[in-house]
């Protein structure tokens, strides 16, 4: 049975029908772009008799691929096309390795190479390091995640080592060299490679790489706003002969630029290719129209963007809500409140619902907060806030503090941060709490009268067991909250915690975890002041045990914004919406508010039905009380396209009063309608 049209709106049918030559898809969000994809590979195959081996559509992750294929063969099931075969759906990387097992002898690398996972690699960069003669300026991990960053934007080791007025980047160019050249040793390629080498063949080969790219006549990519600088050049080299590529995307959902994203690659698009079509799918179907009025608002303050403005096709919908608690634990009560009572009102799923935070230490709040409502949730795409191992790591020094027989715990954190005091010695001190039956920490007390332990060691196990000793009268007689602090300060936790994470991102994200959990002792300690180190612990556990997972279809999802892009839910909340958390502090000085932006659209749009912000006034930061002010995307959306007080200040109260005003004169012109009325009804 051949395919149909019909469905299509004009947009969707011109995107579709748009066979030859350069074709730019802007697509904006819940516009249906999938189904354009999948519709046109069908629409190849069926109408214009495209042989399905011709065809190669290009997305970054399996499942998409996955998805894509399942709905081109469900299209295309019964109907008549040209040739055999199917058409290539993969991912980018998957491509490339299809490419190089044919092509990279000629790179004098062997057809059998082996693909390097992440701690391979790590593994790799830390021998280099091993024998390097210069003062090291990198962890292994920090450098190699610097070597991938430099990778993904196709600088080269070259570049990298003539920066004499960058000392680090010198040095990570020599390591980089090194890298390349023991992975090539050993035949070896790692996730970078495959698109890099993919490259460099197709520049340095034509003749070869033309061959493999000659049998692909009609090339379609989706999420074209994610591909980088590699695959950007290596998309011109596939379709150097006809140019007949199709990609679809959405800048204004460009949210990855921090792991390579170029969204620079759209306008590039336009420029290399002057007789490119642009398709512009406006209409979308997922959300209403106060909704999408708020996104258009919020992302059309973004400078150089492509213009578009999303149309609903759902009617106007509820207004927004704004929700402001005095704290963040107010916040969330409030915030829960009226989940529970949009749930009742609508007859809605607990699955209907979704919170949505910038950054990860956020969800600890929330993640509480439900669990003491008894409400069921699920945290999507992230690990939840006490299974972290920064979070993990300090409160295993809390039982180790209330039970100095939790071996477990003790051996979880007696070498972090790093005392000199390994594995090997942790091996011995067991053996000898074995053989004397006594507590480990009694043999950690004495371990400098033990002549088997050398002196640092020793020295170390000792200061351990007194530390632990000295914090459990501390904790017996002060304030929970702040003796965990100090504690955490005197063992340079923070700093330790830091300097695991590869990046500066990581390091901020890490050291706001454990700020997280302090300030949870201290709210848990300003509710309870009688409470002790022990009632804190097993508060903790009641959020770390394993039970019964609820029927997942009876779950609020809770999930950072980059994680929702994708998603859609009736009813969304999106916390913690002050200037500083979302945009994040760290946009603003680094000039990344365009991102930020763009992030806010991302979560507006995830919203179907309803829209629910908030924000507490105040919040605890590293001891600090910070006043917040509501985010400064919340002020680009217009006060009347929010119900009650919106987070426009005196603005929002005029805002109010207009309402109220309004509302008495609608009212008053209702009831002197009905006396008219009953004055004509009265007999003569």
């Amino acid at each position: 049975m051949a395919i149909s049209l019909e469905d299509l709106n004009p947009e969707q049918h011109q995107a579709v029908t748009t066979a030859e030559g350069p074709l730019l898809v802007l697509s904006g969000a819940g516009s249906g772009k999938t189904r354009v994809i999948t519709t046109r590979i069908a629409w190849l195959m069926q109408h214009r008799s495209v042989p399905p081996a011709s065809i190669l559509a290009l997305t970054f992750t399996n499942k998409a691929a996955k998805e894509m294929a399942e709905r081109v063969a469900a299209l295309t099931k019964g109907g008549k096309t040209a040739g055999g075969g199917k058409p290539l759906i993969s991912t980018f990387h998957a491509f490339g390795v299809r490419f190089l097992r044919q092509k990279i002898h000629l790179l004098d690398y062997g057809g059998d190479f082996s693909i390097y996972d992440e701690q391979d690699q790590i593994s790799v960069v830390r021998d280099i390091m091993d024998h390097m003669e210069e003062t090291p300026l990198y962890t292994p991990a920090t450098a190699h995640f610097a070597l991938q960053q430099a990778k993904g934007q196709g600088i080269t080791p070259q570049e990298l080592s003539r920066q004499n007025d960058s000392p680090a980047a010198a040095l990570l160019g020599t390591l980089y060299a090194r890298y390349q050249k023991t992975l090539k040793g050993m035949n070896a390629l790692d996730f970078e490679d495959i698109l890099i080498l993919s490259m460099a063949l197709a520049q340095t080969h034509r003749v070869e790489a033309q061959r493999f790219f000659s049998q692909f006549q009609y090339v379609m990519v989706d999420e074209y706003q994610d591909t980088n600088i590699i695959q950007y050049r290596l998309l011109k080299e596939i379709t150097a002969a006809h140019h007949n590529l199709c990609v679809v995307g959405d800048d204004d959902q460009s949210i990855y630029g921090w792991r390579g994203a170029h969204p620079q690659n759209i306008p590039d698009f336009l420029a290399d290719h002057p007789q490119v079509r642009v398709v512009r799918l406006e209409r979308n179907y997922r959300s209403t129209g106060t909704i999408l009025e708020a996104a258009n608002q919020v992302i059309s303050n973004n400078p150089s963007r492509q213009p578009k403005t999303l149309k609903g096709t759902k009617g106007q919908g509820p207004l927004l809500t704004w929700l402001e608690g005095e704290d963040e634990k107010d916040e969330m009560e409030k915030m829960v409140t009226h989940l529970r009572v949009t749930k009742m009102r609508t007859g809605s799923s607990f699955s209907d619902f979704a919170v949505l935070f910038r950054s990860n230490f956020q969800s600890r709040m929330v993640e509480e907060t439900l669990r003491l409502e008894g409400i069921p949730y699920l945290l999507l795409g992230g690990t939840g806030f006490y299974d972290r191992k920064e979070i993990k790591d300090a409160i295993a020094y809390l039982r180790v503090i209330q039970n100095p027989g939790d071996e477990v715990s003790l051996f979880r954190v007696i070498n972090f941060p790093r005392r000199n005091v390994g594995k090997t010695t942790q091996m011995k001190v067991m053996e000898y709490a074995r053989h004397q039956n006594r507590p480990v920490m009694d043999i950690l007390r004495e371990a400098e009268s033990y002549s088997e332990f050398s002196g640092p060691t020793a020295q170390s196990m000792a200061h351990f067991s007194s530390l632990m000793d000295r914090y459990r009268i501390r904790f017996m007689r002060e304030n929970l909250g702040d003796v965990f602090r100090e504690f955490l300060g005197e063992i340079g936790f923070h700093e330790a915690v830091a300097k695991e994470r590869k990046d500066a991102k990581g390091r901020e994200a890490a050291q706001g975890l454990v700020a997280e959990l302090e300030q949870a002792t201290d709210h848990f300690t300003a509710k309870n002041p009688d409470a002790r180190l022990k009632d804190y612990l097993e508060r903790v556990s009641m959020f770390t045990m394993v039970e019964d997972s609820p029927d997942p279809r009876a779950q609020v999802t809770l999930l950072t914004v980059h994680s929702a892009k994708g998603l859609e839910f009736p009813y969304v909340y999106l916390v913690g919406m002050a200037d500083d958390v979302f945009p994040h502090k760290r946009s603003l000085q680094e000039n990344g508010l365009d991102e930020e932006r763009r992030l806010a659209y991302v979560a507006i749009t995830r919203a179907k039905e309803q829209l629910v912000f908030s924000m507490a006034k105040r919040r605890k930061r590293f001891s600090e009380v910070l006043v917040q002010s509501p985010s400064r995307f919340l002020l680009e959306i217009q006060p009347e396209l929010f119900g009650g007080v919106p987070p426009h200040g005196a603005e929002g109260e005029m805002l109010k009063a207009k309402k109220a005003e309004r509302a008495g004169e609608a009212r008053k012109r209702f009831f002197d309608q009905m006396k008219k009325m009953k004055a004509v009804e009265k007999p003569v």
